[in-house]
């Protein structure tokens, strides 16, 4: 199952796919719903090619399953990533992250989210789509408190 998730940033294109690459961009807009037990051995930026493990820890507390994810694209020319990820309930979790300009100070940003999980993969989906939709919020005030173009 998809789910597609975009909201509109206030910051250039290039600012925004800058900060997508950067781990600690993950760290900061997954705070408080998901984190990640060894997070401090993430790059500074993500590499195409290369393959993260992890524990993940459900709202910072609660230990979870090994994570496993996959960065499979990164295109500069796209400003898209593209992560296979997989762990625990969850075989399948396919993350494309993308962002467009609308304007030289505005940007649109898209979590595009293919998950299968056999009989688990409903429950996934709903929570993959809250669970987006708040790092969308994390991302908007990253961005106020990083990028944004407004005074």
């Amino acid at each position: 199952m998809k789910a597609r998730i975009s909201s509109t940033l206030n910051t250039p294109v290039e600012d925004a796919w800058s900060a997508i690459k950067q781990s600690k961009t993950l760290i900061f807009v997954t705070k408080g719903f998901l984190g990640f037990k060894e997070f401090k051995h993430f790059p500074e930026e993500w590499v195409e090619g290369n393959t993260e493990h992890t524990k993940l820890m459900f709202f910072g507390v609660i230990p979870g399953w090994q994570h496993r994810l996959h960065f499979s694209r990164i295109s500069n020319k796209h400003r898209e990533l593209l992560t296979n990820e997989g762990g625990g309930l969850i075989p399948h979790w396919q993350h494309r992250m993308k962002v467009t300009p609308i304007s030289a100070t505005h940007c649109i940003y898209l979590d595009e989210i293919d998950v299968k999980a056999g009989a688990f993969t409903l429950p996934v989906w709903l929570y993959a789509n809250i669970f987006y939709r708040y790092r969308q919020r994390r991302w908007k005030k990253l961005i106020k408190n990083e990028y944004s173009t407004e005074s």
